[in-house]
């Protein structure tokens, strides 16, 4: 079959899983152009030109954002130091010890974490506990995957070379590998974190601590005023992990 009839072909299945899933999932794209629907959400959006800036109130949402922004620092950090744990005991060459740390990771990963909150919460209860161990688990499982990756991907010639020059593994590691490899490592723990500091402010949701528990609270009695400025601060955290992860790339990786 020529290159042509393959893309082609590939395009039709495309094509065709686009149409099924439309079809399945029953979606009527002409409300989109509904002008009611619009109206109806800018009428819900005004609600929140009004933001609560009373004294308490914000002092309130800062310990709280304190709270979130703890979260995720102890849960990236510690994950970190586990990836990096994980990834060094992954160069063992038993292909037993391979599939199991792989299946670990995979199913620390393979659950998002407001699952893991969900699930967490019935041992540990209510609290940024909760929220911390459901964010570390899933990072762990990811930032894992990456790094055993990054590190197997390592370029082999210059491990031989230093092997032949009688240097043993815990040396090749410390002061060839490990600098080569870092800034990889240091570009997807940042991207981890910022990721970290939204899904903190979510998973208040369900009883694990931070911004999204007050969050939740205000949005089932309609305070949109105090919802608002709940937005407001979750975005200026965002933001501000967003400079503070870009500044620490740009000067260390």
């Amino acid at each position: 079959m020529s290159i042509f009839y393959q893309k082609t072909l590939i395009l039709i299945i495309i094509l065709a899983l686009l149409m099924a899933s439309f079809i399945l999932l029953n979606l009527n794209l002409i409300e989109l152009l509904n002008l009611n629907n619009w109206l109806n959400l800018l009428s819900f959006f005004k609600e929140f030109l009004r933001p609560d800036l009373s004294y308490e109130f914000i002092r309130n949402l800062f310990f709280l954002a304190l709270e979130t922004f703890s979260m995720s620092v102890i849960s990236t950090f510690f994950a970190f130091i586990f990836a990096i744990s994980i990834m060094i005991f992954s160069d063992f060459k038993n292909p037993l010890i391979g599939l199991i740390i792989n299946s670990c990771l995979n199913f620390l990963r393979s659950i998002p974490e407001l699952i893991w909150a969900l699930l967490l919460l019935v041992a540990f209860g209510l609290g940024p506990f909760t929220g911390t161990l459901a964010l570390f688990f899933h990072t762990f499982g990811i930032l894992g995957k990456l790094f055993i990756d990054i590190f197997k991907n390592v370029p082999k010639e210059n491990k031989t070379s230093l092997f032949i020059s009688g240097n043993n593994k815990i040396k090749i590691f410390l002061y060839q590998t490990f600098p080569l490899i870092f800034p990889q490592l240091l570009n997807y723990t940042l991207y981890r974190w910022e990721n970290n500091i939204r899904a903190a402010s979510i998973l208040g949701i369900v009883g694990a601590g931070g911004l999204g528990q007050i969050l939740y609270f205000n949005l089932s009695l309609f305070h949109y005023e105090k919802v608002a400025t709940i937005l407001i601060f979750i975005l200026i955290m965002i933001f501000s992990v967003d400079n503070l992860s870009f500044y620490i790339r740009k000067r260390f990786a």
